[in-house]
């Protein structure tokens, strides 16, 4: 007799095997998103943190296509990348020229000491030509044609080159900021989300989150003359959005609009490392997003660092934005990287040195970063104060000396050593002394790997990888929105979202209370003191 539990759980086992079937069956382009990712033109930091968040989307099931300039057409053409599709905007040979000279800018004015002039000089070489850039991408019909065909359902942006939100406006669909940098206060601006500037020190000015008075004061001035800053930067693009006619039913400025019509942001920090401070939902932590266990070295690196011993190996790289660089500042390095034959140093360098390179070092012109550091031959990292290196070294836990030489990397020196896991150095001052003592501090003291590795700890214990968070959030946006999780504060007007008219109600209250009570006394002391000469009278009488 058949077994009537078995016939009731065979039963039930058919529609779900009838559901597997058609799920199965279903053509991707139903299971799947196509999402745009549109991170710079395709280089530096900001482009790996686009091309990584679109390689976790491919594993989550998503179609991706990475807009780049044909300044890095390249890119289109790594193996490494093939997951990935790619759609390659044209450029005149003098824009192309133009875009690899700004690229070049940030080598050329690496050294120079961090002043305003610093500033002014990055801002005036970048804002004019990032908006040249997106005349040549909104104004190339066939790539536009290109990109309306794809049918994307989101757009992943890079707050640097807002040319890519008008991209998102432009083809009327969901946008998503991401910010390879860890900047609170500047967010804040755009997606509305309340800072404390008593506590969360402003970008690029090197506080921790316990600041003097003087500091404070400075955070303050430093804000607002970073949100100026912004609105200048941003000026060309509004230009180019009203001259292509994109979305003019939006009001505000492409400022405005960042908060307006994104509905989700990224950001490249971890709270492991990070200053605490409150965020609104949609705004999503994926510190580390590139950091990664380690992969096998290719047969010549990993020959190298077996050769290395006890000793082990010191890496050295200055990013892939500083690319050239005086030579006379890095002589040093070669100098002292002699003095300890007993370690291997990997250096990422482009070109040919004009200094004599000891016998230890192997320069190249690209290493694998990640990789490198999490080998257990790797001792010390020397770097320049990427965000993304920032979080690598931490999380494999090596210990690192940071010379802060562009954009946000004083405030990366100030987390490392308020942390303890490294040395922060001048990169006005780097001499052989200085640096020969800084190897030395690390190597005889053996609290900044300790500190490392407890870092190390904090940031690999949590519940999935940034890439799967970031997968995650994209994915739910494309299905559900991300309206619903803006900042009310994005409604309000200056007045309202300072509660200046509810100040200027009490304030008001208080002073009507304060009249009529000041009336009432003087009429009540009026009162009584005619009563006692009414009564002084009286008696006198």
């Amino acid at each position: 007799m058949t077994n009537p539990s078995f016939l009731l759980r065979r039963c039930n086992a058919v529609p779900f095997m009838r559901f597997c079937v058609v799920l199965l069956t279903l053509p991707p382009s139903l299971l799947a998103g196509n999402v745009l990712i549109t991170t710079s033109l395709g280089e530096g930091s900001h482009y790996f943190v686009g091309k990584t968040i679109g390689k976790y989307l491919v594993r989550h099931g998503h179609n991706v296509t990475v807009l780049v300039s044909e300044a890095y057409a390249h890119r289109a053409d790594n193996p490494e990348d093939s997951e990935l599709n790619f759609i390659v905007f044209h450029q005149s040979t003098e824009q192309i020229k133009s875009v690899k000279e700004r690229h070049l800018a940030f080598s050329k004015n690496a050294l120079e000491p961090s002043t305003a002039t610093y500033i002014i000089n990055l801002m005036q070489t970048h804002r004019q030509g990032a908006a040249d850039d997106c005349e040549d991408l909104l104004g190339n019909p066939d790539v536009m044609h290109q990109l309306e065909d794809g049918k994307f359902d989101v757009v992943v942006y890079d707050m640097i080159w807002l040319c890519s939100l008008m991209v998102a406006m432009k083809l009327n669909t969901t946008a998503v900021l991401s910010s390879p940098m860890a900047v609170p206060t500047m967010l804040s601006m755009y997606a509305r989300n309340p800072v404390n500037l008593a506590y969360t020190p402003d970008c690029m000015n090197g506080y921790t989150n316990k600041m003097s008075f003087l500091q404070r004061v400075n955070n303050v001035v430093a804000n607002q003359v970073l949100f100026q800053i912004l609105e200048y930067m941003h000026g060309p693009f509004n230009t180019v959005r009203e001259r292509h006619q994109i979305r003019q039913d939006l009001q505000g400025s492409i400022s405005d609009l960042i908060g307006t019509y994104t509905d989700l942001f990224l950001v490249n920090m971890d709270f492991a490392v990070e200053y605490p401070l409150p965020l609104i939902p949609n705004i999503i932590t994926i510190g580390g997003i590139t950091a990664r266990p380690a992969a096998p070295l290719p047969d010549d690196l990993e020959t190298l660092m077996q050769s290395s011993g006890d000793g082990g190996v010191i890496l050295f790289t200055l990013g892939t934005y500083v690319t050239h660089i005086r030579q006379e500042f890095l002589e040093p390095f070669a100098e002292v990287f002699g003095r300890y034959p007993q370690q291997k140093v990997l250096w990422q360098f482009v070109g040919e040195p004009k200094f004599k390179i000891p016998p230890n070092v192997k320069m190249m012109p690209w290493l694998p970063q990640n990789d490198i550091l999490g080998h257990p031959k790797t001792r010390l990292f020397i770097f320049h104060g990427g965000n993304n290196g920032f979080y690598e070294t931490m999380y494999h836990g090596v210990p690192a000396i940071l010379i802060p030489l562009t954009g946000d990397a004083i405030d990366q020196g100030s987390r490392l050593t308020h942390q303890g896991f490294g040395i922060v150095l001048d990169k006005t001052n780097v001499t052989v002394d200085v640096l020969d003592d800084a190897i030395k501090t690390i190597f005889n003291n053996n609290s900044y790997s300790e500190v490392a590795k407890l870092l190390s700890a904090r940031l690999q214990s949590r519940s999935m990888h940034p890439g799967d968070r970031a997968a995650f959030w994209v994915n739910h946006v494309m299905k559900h929105g991300g309206g619903y999780m803006r900042s009310p504060l994005i409604g309000l007007n200056f007045i309202q979202r300072n509660m200046l008219d509810v100040l200027a109600f009490f304030l008001a209250l208080v002073s009507v209370i304060l009249v009529v009570s000041f009336y009432s006394i003087r009429c009540t002391l009026s009162f009584c003191k005619q009563k006692c000469i009414s009564s002084s009278k009286q008696k006198h009488d």
